[in-house]
């Protein structure tokens, strides 16, 4: 008989709850997720990721044969996500797995979009079974199938979006490893980065289709309308005029049936917020922004540029490299630039939709638990575990879970209000020491590169206030805003500094009008990197302290190539 424990008993997101007793002598380390973590999650969500976004990580590393990580572990505490690596730490064993690794990345380095596109359509047939039932005419037995049914494609779907993801990311550190190795170039400076610029995906193609409907509204004289109402009476204001509906029949048929269209969610990570084309005042909010704010699209301007400037920077690159190796050194400098666009459009296609559906097949759940008294109101399904929902959901009348949903709801709600995590939970006599026994060893791209990032090097003599690393190079001086929902992205102006804890594909449209980007969190390959890029803003990522020592109306100024910044 193993070992007992005197432990709390799993409670709201069971076998993924972060028991210290256990899970510290198992992994010794476990860095918090806080792109994924601000604000904290609620059970149901917390569940889901913790359960299918590890199986993701895993299945990835399998298939990939990852040489030194077979994949995460990932806890759940107080809402937060804490994440831990399988470190493969035998060289026999990691010798066998690299060359397992280069024969499975062959395929990604000779079809990367062949193999994308598959997986999009593959995705889109799941989404569409699932759209066909009537949540809200469904039986009790049908939802109880469709909560299955949910739980199998957000499995699928994270299979899918790590494949690509490590490997067009491996691909990446790899490249970086080369040209360090053998020119001194690391992925931080702009030769590098502009090699790693210029690509269109889905996510800008969406965020060009809400500035086209602006321009219409504004062709069909419509602009008052969006200029002087908030964008919840915008559609009534539309409904009173034939201008009005011609221009609204339009939007909603693009929402409707447009492969992503509306089928999009607001927030990135939880099913707490609605998506587009269930609230169209989300998306109609963006389509005003482009209006009062007098917005230019001029994205596909800037891309061109950078198309020319990264052809460029490629061929004068390789003009550096010996013959006999420019070959390989092209194949995987491609499949390094597809980091730039399928890092944004798989979030499009993976977590936006998928969890799209989940709120919309989970709250006609909770709409049913609530007419027969099994929860307060729908929203508070969020509150339970899968287990929970399988147990009431096909005789909720029987059952009475309100002295669960009410218990959790309070200590999310406080979570809220007090929730400072800290960035590492370890056993080891160090951070430092954390870092470089469990982390740094993993090789993981995914965790050195995007979740956890590398660490500052401070400059002493250029005497900053806050350092990071540098996401794309720049200079810029301007009044920050500190934004942690994509609630206050509302009160972001031209020319800001936009200060939060990470970004995502959801916050886009923003970076076409602030001056820089500072994050807490996150490396070269987070997304707040990747848009800063495709946008050329100064970016500045892993400060680890931007939003606690910069204030919203504070002059800073940002030196984002060496990673400082100044607090004027």
């Amino acid at each position: 008989m193993g070992e007992q424990h005197s432990l709390k008993i799993w409670d709201e997101t069971p076998g993924f709850d972060y028991i210290a007793e256990v899970d510290l002598p198992s992994m010794h380390t476990w860095f918090l997720d806080r792109a994924h973590s601000v604000p904290p999650l609620t059970p149901l969500f917390a569940w889901h990721w913790a359960r299918y976004c590890s199986h993701g990580l895993k299945v990835a590393c399998t298939e990939l044969s990852t040489p030194m990580c077979k994949g995460w572990e990932i806890r759940v505490l107080d809402g937060s996500i804490y994440c831990a690596l399988h470190i493969v730490r035998e060289q026999e064993e990691i010798d066998q797995r690299r060359v397992k690794f280069r024969r499975a990345m062959r395929p990604w380095l000779d079809n990367f979009d062949g193999l994308w596109s598959g997986h999009k359509q593959e995705l889109l047939s799941i989404y569409q079974r699932l759209r066909d039932l009537d949540v809200d005419k469904a039986t009790n037995l049908e939802l109880y199938h469709h909560h299955y049914d949910l739980m199998q494609a957000y499995m699928r779907m994270w299979e899918i979006h790590f494949l690509g993801m490590y490997a067009s990311f491996n691909a990446w550190l790899v490249f970086e490893k080369i040209t360090k190795e053998r020119f001194g170039l690391t992925d931080r400076e702009p030769e590098f980065q502009d090699m790693m610029r210029g690509f269109d995906n889905k996510i800008y193609q969406a965020d060009r289709k809400m500035w086209e409907f602006a321009q219409l509204a504004i062709e069909m004289n419509l602009e008052d309308v969006f200029r002087e109402n908030v964008p919840e009476v915008v559609v009534s204001k539309l409904r009173r005029s034939k201008k009005g509906r011609d221009w609204f029949n339009k939007f909603r048929l693009y929402m409707e049936t447009d492969d992503v269209g509306g089928w999009r969610m607001r927030r990135f990570t939880d099913f707490t917020e609605p998506y587009w084309l269930e609230d169209l005042a989300t998306p109609i909010a963006l389509v005003k922004d482009y209006i009062t704010r007098g917005a230019s699209y001029d994205l596909e301007a800037i891309r061109a540029g950078m198309v020319r400037k990264r052809e460029a920077s490629i061929a004068a690159f390789l003009a550096r490299v010996p013959a006999k190796d420019r070959g390989l050194f092209e194949k995987t400098l491609r499949l390094a630039g597809k980091v730039s666009s399928y890092n944004e459009e798989h979030d499009l296609y993976c977590e936006l939709m998928s969890q799209a559906l989940m709120r919309r097949g989970y709250l006609a759940m909770g709409r049913r638990l609530a007419r027969k008294g099994t929860i307060d109101i729908p929203e508070d399904v969020f509150m339970l575990n899968p287990e929970e929902i399988d147990r009431v959901m096909m005789v909720p009348e029987a059952h009475d879970m309100r002295w669960v949903t009410r218990r959790r709801r309070a200590a999310w709600t406080e979570w809220h209000r007090n929730s400072t995590p800290p960035f590492f939970l370890t056993d080891r006599a160090s951070i430092d020491d954390a870092i470089m026994m469990d982390i740094i060893p993993s090789g993981d791209v995914i965790a050195i590169k995007a979740v956890i990032g590398e660490m500052p090097q401070p400059s002493p003599e250029l005497k900053a206030d806050l350092w990071g690393i540098c996401g794309c190079p720049g200079e810029v001086e301007g009044t920050a805003r500190v934004v942690f929902v994509y609630e206050d992205l509302k009160e972001v102006n031209p020319g800001d500094i936009l200060v939060c804890p990470a970004a995502n594909p959801a916050w886009t449209p923003v970076f076409g009008i602030v001056g820089g980007v500072i994050t807490d969190t996150g490396g070269t390959l987070c997304h707040a990197a990747i848009i800063g890029r495709e946008y050329g803003l100064p970016t500045i990522v892993n400060t680890r302290q931007g939003t606690s020592l910069i204030k919203s109306g504070q002059r800073i100024r940002m030196d984002a190539t060496n990673g400082s910044i100044y607090l004027l």
